[in-house]
């Protein structure tokens, strides 16, 4: 099941590149190019909740092995397990959001969702200061994926030295490119939820969609958004590829 959940990433990645490829080319249908807009196009075909409650499940497998991994792996070094606990938690969080649609919760799509969700924050006692460290926290996993990927560490928790070479060199090359190119496209949310807490202004708190979005008022925006394409479709290619060869109990 943790391994399904990570090749249900990877679809969704891959669904996500569909998506900003339509907004590259405007041919917006009403579909965010996000979370919402993915889990809608799979729900629109024939077992669509089924897979997605799947997924739920998947990802909620592949964060319990994850924390399982932090905690028992004493062979690794403390900061890789206890990143490799934030990534089991991350997991086990997000397995709330296919699970929520499933079960009805789509009224509105992320981007809203997101804003309601920042009012909130804002709205208790020490809000500005909370909704600025979720922020900080967001830019600095973004940052460090982006060193994890520059310098290969990710290739620690991957069973890859017996496979073909020509494995070895795609898992390299797609991790290499891909993670850090994922975590650029993130990384504004972080900065966007920073703005909002400085200023008190939940507005600013933009998710992915309007992000790129924003792209296409520009005149390079096109461009822009076939490179963000480019790279979610190269992580999603390292995607799948960790499906196959992450030793999932070790903390790497």
């Amino acid at each position: 099941m943790a391994r399904f959940g990570l090749v249900a990433r990877s679809v969704f990645y891959c669904i996500l590149v569909y998506l900003v490829a339509r907004l590259a080319g405007a041919r917006q249908d009403g579909k965010q190019a996000n979370a919402h807009g993915a889990l809608s196009t799979i729900a629109a075909h024939p077992g669509g909740l089924a897979a997605i409650a799947a997924t739920s499940a998947g990802f909620f497998a592949f964060g319990a092995i994850r924390v399982w991994g932090g905690i028992r792996d004493v062979r690794s070094g403390r900061w890789r397990r206890v990143m490799t606990l934030l990534q089991g938690a991350f997991y086990l969080v997000l397995t709330w959001v296919p699970l929520s649609y499933v079960l009805g919760k789509r009224s509105e799509g992320s981007e809203q969702q997101q804003h309601r969700t920042a009012t909130g924050i804002l709205r208790l006692p020490a809000g500005r200061e909370i909704l600025f460290a979720l922020g900080l926290v967001v830019v600095g996993v973004c940052a460090n994926q982006m060193w994890t990927g520059a310098h290969q560490d990710y290739a620690d928790g991957l069973r890859i030295e017996r496979s073909p070479r020509w494995v070895r060199l795609l898992t390299r090359a797609a991790g290499t490119v891909g993670i850090p190119a994922r975590a650029a496209v993130f990384l504004p949310i972080g900065v966007f939820c920073m703005i909002a807490a400085a200023q008190s202004n939940s507005r600013h708190a933009d998710g992915v969609d309007e992000e790129l979005v924003a792209l296409t008022r520009h005149a390079w925006g096109e461009a822009l958004l076939a490179l963000v394409a480019l790279g979610l479709a190269v992580f999603a290619v390292y995607s799948f590829l960790e499906a196959r060869y992450r030793a999932l109990t070790r903390a790497a």
